[in-house]
């Protein structure tokens, strides 16, 4: 167990599922206080079950709505009087097309969702974790966006654009003792690609990114949660603007 999170307060945006939920129930399990938004309170409430109610709180909230934003963070604030953890994990697939033939209102929608909330919800919590003069940022990016990947350029460039978001924070948020850092997860086992993943006429595509991987498999989110709870606790009190790849070995081949 990290001893710098047990006690600690911790914000995990998209928390209803997939690596939100695996990041809630890491956090709770290193002792942490976990505040849990996204727009599915059906779905915060079965992470709520896995964290256990002494440790979360559910929060439902639109992370591209900057005025939801601000009221989830006041509902943190007044229920645990401080936020130490800001976990920005909220995201949203596009439609698999070319950048072409992709229509204005898709990539609008993929960049709010993926980057644009990442600004809105680090912007509402950014007085207290600076007042604080301590805390730690962890904002989820992709290998879509270091690497690019076809028919997804909307999400690519979003997820560009949270690494330099993040490195941007760190650079000025050194002097406040604020860390920033991203984990860019590789090919993950979640709900949000899970339809792609058990079609049947995808099963060629699948074995092909199984097999581009050295590791030789799809990683799990509980396996990206880890590396977030590394970048949140005191274990890595001396990094910070960087980016952590949980890929399987996939961005180095």
């Amino acid at each position: 167990m990290d001893p710098g999170l047990t006690g600690k307060v911790a914000l995990v945006t998209g928390a209803s599922q997939g690596i939100g939920r695996a990041t809630s129930v890491a956090l709770a399990n290193e002792g942490a206080h976990v505040a849990l938004l996204a727009r599915s309170r059906l779905g915060l409430e079965v992470t709520l079950e896995m964290v256990g109610e002494s440790n979360g709180l559910v929060v439902p909230c639109d992370v591209t709505d900057p005025e939801a934003v601000t009221s989830a963070i006041e509902t943190i604030l007044s229920e645990y009087g401080r936020l130490d953890v800001l976990v920005n994990n909220a995201g949203q697939r596009q439609r698999r097309a070319r950048l072409d033939q992709l229509e204005a209102r898709e990539w609008e929608r993929v960049v709010k969702v993926n980057l644009s909330a990442v600004f809105y919800v680090t912007r509402a919590a950014a007085p207290h974790l600076i007042e604080q003069g301590a805390g730690s940022v962890v904002n989820i990016a992709s290998i879509a966006g270091p690497f690019g990947l076809p028919r997804i350029g909307g999400y690519a460039a979003a997820k560009a654009g949270v690494i330099g978001v993040t490195k941007t924070m760190a650079a000025e948020w050194c002097e406040f003792g604020v860390r920033v850092n991203t984990v860019a997860p590789g090919f993950i086992q979640t709900p949000m690609n899970a339809p792609f993943r058990r079609a049947p006429t995808n099963a060629d595509q699948v074995a092909a990114i199984e097999s581009r991987v050295p590791l030789g498999r799809y990683g799990s989110p509980e396996e990206v949660a880890q590396a977030v709870v590394f970048l949140a606790g005191a274990s890595s009190s001396y990094i910070t603007g960087e980016t952590l790849f949980v890929d399987g070995g996939w961005s180095v081949v």
